[in-house]
């Protein structure tokens, strides 16, 4: 048996009807061959030997559209897959993707796929809705032991989410369902396996609203800050101010981080959104301090996915420059959990933005990995505590004790120290006996329009020259 070519060409017509053909046949099995394999190789992910996304969407389709019995599309996401390829190497990721395709491949399901660089997506008609549970567990069990690679042993989480499709099955929805629960699962602080609920539709909605959203607010220079003052509360005097970052929406008004800022990091606008944020902060520090005899520091917070995505010293010295602003002006706050990832290369970068002569700060401490270790390790300057260890200050032994250590373990390292939440006389008051050195919070005022803040500076400035000529 071969595949062949065969041409038939009609000979010796005769009124206009041929009197027998001539054929031509070809061997042609090693073009079909040839021509199956590019087929194929088109279906299949090369690495892993699993489908890729374009045919699993046709398989999943197809198997829609045949079976009438309830079907399990179930999407598993590699918990921190970058770290194994930063940690062990790509050759060790590409080893371990390999594994988990082959467990997954072991456990007999109708569809295996390989959708994205580390993700995969199974899919498994039912006998019954009630097997779902079992079917999961045939995932998580596949998945539970060890990988040995590069003759290490590595433990690996993952998230799953899953959808069950009982009748008027459709391919496209299943799978987007799918990868809506995945997100929660990859959300939840456990990698919680999760399925799909109606209101994780309503998100993923919301989340592409918001996506475009942002977007044009980026083209319309919606995103500004405002400015809290920061009080030197051995004098009371205005001693710098924290940028805080606002969207001026154009139907909602002005809109905090905490309702966009996990968005803008998820999509990676927070990137253009910190590129205009910085040059504005250094613009306006810049500004204020002309003149003065004692500079204002302004603080900025800073993401982590910049530190990821970008080179932050040459970012920082660029914006330096275009400003004109003195970097002793300018202080970079970071959560505890930047802090966390104490590398070399990490540690690095925070020496070269110090080089640059920025102030380098831990927000919020006390709430998040708070490890002592790297306050020794990363040249910080500055320690800001968290406004959870401040309210009811006076009124909490331990709040005293935590505080207290705080104050004084900055003071031995050489940080300025920032108390963040201050609302009361009280607490003002006992963190001045402390020897916390500055304050936010609403006892010194709320953040406030630039120009509004800068009216204040010089509001003080005029009353502490009225108070120096009434001295004398």
């Amino acid at each position: 048996m071969f595949w062949n070519e065969l041409r038939l060409t009609p000979i010796n017509i005769v009124d206009g009807r041929p009197a027998h053909y001539l054929g031509l046949m070809r061997d042609v099995t090693v073009r079909k061959r040839a021509l199956d394999h590019v087929e194929q190789n088109a279906r299949i992910d090369l690495l892993t030997g699993a489908l890729n996304r374009n045919a699993f969407a046709d398989e999943l389709t197809r198997l829609a559209g045949e079976k009438s019995a309830p079907m399990l599309v179930a999407k598993i996401d590699v918990a921190g897959f970058h770290e194994i390829n930063s940690g062990y190497g790509y050759d060790a990721g590409d080893a371990v993707l390999r594994q988990i395709a082959e467990r997954i491949r072991s456990v007999g399901f109708a569809i295996v796929s390989r959708t994205g660089s580390n993700e995969f997506a199974v899919v498994q008609p039912l006998g019954h809705p009630n097997n779902t549970l079992e079917t999961i567990n045939l995932i998580r069990s596949a998945l539970a032991s060890d990988f040995l690679v590069s003759g290490a042993t590595i433990n690996i989480r993952f998230a799953i989410g899953f959808v069950v499709g009982v009748s008027a099955l459709d391919g496209t929805k299943l799978m987007r369902q799918a990868d809506s629960a995945l997100r929660r699962s990859k959300s939840s602080n456990f990698l919680d396996v999760s399925e799909f609920k109606a209101e994780d539709e309503m998100r993923s909605r919301n989340r592409i609203r918001m996506t475009r959203e942002m977007q044009q607010a980026l083209e319309n220079d919606e995103f500004g800050f405002q400015y809290q003052p920061k009080i030197d509360l051995s004098t009371g005097a205005i001693a710098g101010g924290e940028a805080l970052l606002r969207w001026r929406h154009g139907l909602f008004g002005t809109q905090l981080p905490g309702s966009f800022i996990s968005h803008a990091e998820d999509t990676g606008l927070i990137l253009e959104i910190s590129r205009r944020g910085l040059r504005a902060v250094a613009d306006f520090a810049a500004r204020i301090n002309q003149g003065r005899s004692r500079a204002l520091n302004i603080s900025i917070n800073v993401s982590a996915i910049e530190f990821r995505h970008r080179d932050m010293p040459a970012f920082v010295d660029e914006v330096i420059s275009a400003s004109s602003v003195d970097p002793r002006w300018i202080t970079l706050e970071l959560t505890e959990s930047k802090m966390a990832e104490s590398s070399p290369a990490m540690i690095a970068i925070m020496t070269r933005l110090r080089s640059l002569g920025v102030g380098l700060s831990i927000d919020d401490f006390g709430t998040g990995y708070a490890n002592l270790r790297y306050l020794e390790e990363f040249p910080i300057t500055e320690l800001k505590i968290d406004r959870s260890f401040i309210r009811g200050l006076g009124q909490s032994r331990s709040k005293n004790i935590i505080v207290e250590a705080i104050v004084r373990l900055s003071d031995e390292l050489g940080f300025q120290i920032v108390a963040e939440g201050i609302e009361t006389q009280e607490e003002c008051a006992r963190l001045r006996d402390l020897g916390c050195h500055f304050g936010q919070g609403f006892l010194f005022g709320k953040a406030i329009d630039p120009e509004a803040f800068a009216e204040v500076v010089a509001q003080t400035v005029a009353m502490s020259a009225t108070r120096t000529n009434d001295d004398k």
